[in-house]
């Protein structure tokens, strides 16, 4: 019987970032097991620690007197090896901890939730997940933006996969951007045969409900598990399918570190289980491109009939090609029309000189909101004593109009129709009404059953002008996103666009949109054509960890440079250019730097005065790009 335990101690701090073994007493020697919860002694200290038992071991390389665990705070085995070898993984690739990737692998514990399952299924799991023999198919698949009597085409797809693949025995992670594409794929799978293997893993819910999604994945039945960015390391038993729905999106980025993304987890998580991996969209990220051009993942299609799109570059926001779109489309069913922003204004600006009205309280740009207060897009101060910097003028004009006033305006062109508007403030998720105006602003789109008429785009080239390199990619998404809730003989109308994106737009052709994007990111050597790292910290312990780097061939350092927060510097930073093959090492490497040079530093939060971390490493800085 094993007398030594290998334990994961979660803990933030990068020196206690490997595992430690620790003897067994005799009274929990019967009921310990790999992937419980324990709390340990570490050092001299009288604190506890939480942690995780990664291994049970005869003996141990360690040649002192090993302390002992303090505790088995449960028997349940909810870090499953699988997940474990996961998590270490990516907090390798991330030059990050394993404590902070456990953090999202192992959600909050509720004690009564865990007890229930501990009762129910005592000696019932084996935690042993089968690798598949033989490794199977990476696809990126293209799915027709069309909405069908029931279910958009994507929803459908994805039912059909996860059917399939339970019925084989085989367990299913699905995960989407955000609710509203779990509720509706959750409705969907619900009526179908694998509604009885359905785990809803939202991250909205209670947390005793997480943590019940959690464990009903720690079994050896098969498991349909949906989700958002989390629902990647579910413990799921003899993975069969990974499908990741719409991995442009930036809620499959996570904020804080580790700073993964669902996408390369999933890719991680592939290539140790051997399942198969779908990465699905309307429309295929860059970072896709760079796989399927690479034979990584393999081009599929689903060949359906896709609505009849078109676009115009006219001055006029809402043009006679425009109205008379929604006029026509009014009369056998309901109209999406997609602005750029929500509130009565976009923007706004100075009635004296036409300078763009700043915040006074961050220099951010002011907008009117739905209830006519002058606000700022940035801090989201309110500005009832603004005066222009530049010639002291004190009154506004606003820009163009936001989802508020076009929803207006269209309620005073079409009287007797419905108008609706759904923002980031007020988000609608389905419509039953069979002839209205729904004014939307990206992302915000609600649903209406069999799809709508007509879709109509406005403001397309404010999507296109802001001030990232994925402004085009992100718009082609968000557009592409929209017309998919168009019904089979919908019209679609884009206004504000020409050129090699209208044509793409305009053919239907994703795949040859996302391959010149690609194309002019090596060009300019951008991600995802390289990769790029950004590392913070005060402006003498930033210069430390570069000073090896600077000389290191391959790395090209980029600053630093000061980070300002109300025109103050708060922290310097500098970004890291590197070749996919340089990431393993760059990763350790600054993993290293980070334990020399952080050791006996402190640092803390400009806005919530906190302590934070003295360096901090992105190893896929999405922020500047």
């Amino acid at each position: 019987m094993p007398g030594i335990a290998r334990v994961s101690i979660d803990s933030p701090l990068p020196q206690l970032d490997r595992l430690f073994d620790y003897a067994i007493p005799d009274t929990i020697r019967d009921s310990i097991q790999v992937g419980a919860r324990v709390k340990v002694p570490f050092g001299r200290g009288k604190s506890l620690y939480d942690g995780f038992v990664i291994a049970l071991e005869q003996t141990s390389e360690f040649e002192g007197k090993l302390a002992e665990i303090a505790q088995l705070v449960s028997p349940a085995p909810v870090l499953t090896p699988e997940v474990y070898q996961l998590v270490r993984a990516i907090a390798d690739r991330q030059a990050s901890t394993a404590s902070d990737v456990l953090r999202l692998a192992v959600p909050p514990r509720s004690v009564a939730v865990e007890k229930r399952w501990v009762a129910e299924n005592q000696n019932q799991v084996s935690g042993v997940s089968k690798k598949h023999d033989v490794e199977r198919e990476r696809t990126s698949v293209l799915v027709a933006p069309v909405t069908g009597r029931e279910w958009p085409a994507w929803v459908s797809m994805a039912v059909e996969k996860s059917v399939q693949e339970v019925s084989n025995g085989q367990s299913v992670i699905i995960c989407v951007p955000d609710y509203r594409d779990q509720k509706v794929l959750l409705s969907a799978l619900e009526d179908s045969p694998a509604a009885g293997f359905l785990v809803d893993y939202s991250s909205d819910q209670k947390t005793s409900a997480k943590y019940k999604a959690f464990l009903d994945c720690v079994g050896n039945s098969p498991t349909l598990v949906v989700g958002s960015r989390s629902a990647i390391y579910a413990p799921v038993q003899n993975l069969g399918l990974i499908l990741v729905w719409d991995d442009g999106d930036s809620s499959h980025t996570e904020p804080s570190s580790p700073y993964s993304h669902t996408r390369e987890v999933a890719l991680i998580r592939q290539k140790q289980s051997g399942c198969g991996l779908i990465f699905a969209g309307h429309v295929r990220s860059t970072e896709i491109q760079r796989l399927v051009e690479m034979g990584y993942l393999n081009a599929e299609s689903f060949e359906q009939d896709i609505p009849n799109i078109s676009a115009v570059d006219r001055e006029v926001r809402v043009d006679g090609v425009a109205w008379s779109t929604i006029r026509d489309a009014l009369k056998v069913g309901s109209v999406l029309v997609q602005v750029a922003a929500r509130g009565t204004a976009v923007s706004s600006y100075c009635s004296g000189c036409s300078e763009r009205a700043a915040c006074n309280q961050c220099n951010g740009p002011i907008w009117v909101d739905g209830a006519g207060q002058v606000r700022c897009r940035w801090c989201n101060q309110t500005n009832l004593n603004f005066r222009c910097r530049t010639c002291g003028a004190n009154k506004l004009r606003t820009g163009t109009a936001g989802s508020s006033r076009t929803a207006a305006d269209f309620g005073r062109a079409f009287p007797g129709v419905q108008i609706i508007e759904s923002n980031g403030d007020h988000r609608i998720e389905l419509i039953e009404s069979d002839r209205a105006i729904v004014v939307s602003t990206p992302g915000a789109e609600p649903r209406v059953l069999g799809g709508y008429a007509a879709v109509v785009i406005l403001d397309a080239n404010q999507a296109l002008n802001r001030d990232s390199l994925r402004a085009s990619e992100d718009a082609f998404r968000q557009w592409a996103n929209a017309i998919a809730l168009a019904n089979p003989g919908g019209t679609c109308l884009v206004v504000g666009i020409r050129g090699e994106l209208a044509r793409c737009l305009t053919a239907w052709a994703p795949g040859e949109f996302a391959h010149g994007e690609l194309q002019s990111r090596r060009e300019l050597r951008f991600p995802p054509a390289v990769r790029l790292a950004s590392v913070s910290a005060e402006a003498e312990l930033l210069e430390q960890v570069l000073s090896d780097l600077r000389s290191s061939p391959g790395i090209e350092v980029l600053g630093p440079m000061p980070v300002y927060e109300k025109n103050l510097v708060i922290t310097w930073r500098a970004f890291l250019k590197y070749e996919y093959s340089q990431g393993e090492w760059l990763a350790k490497h600054l993993r290293a730097a980070t334990l020399v040079h952080s050791s006996g530093q402190s640092a803390f939060s400009a806005k919530s005065g906190r302590a934070v971390r003295p360096i901090r490493v992105k190893m896929d800085d999405s922020e500047v790009i």
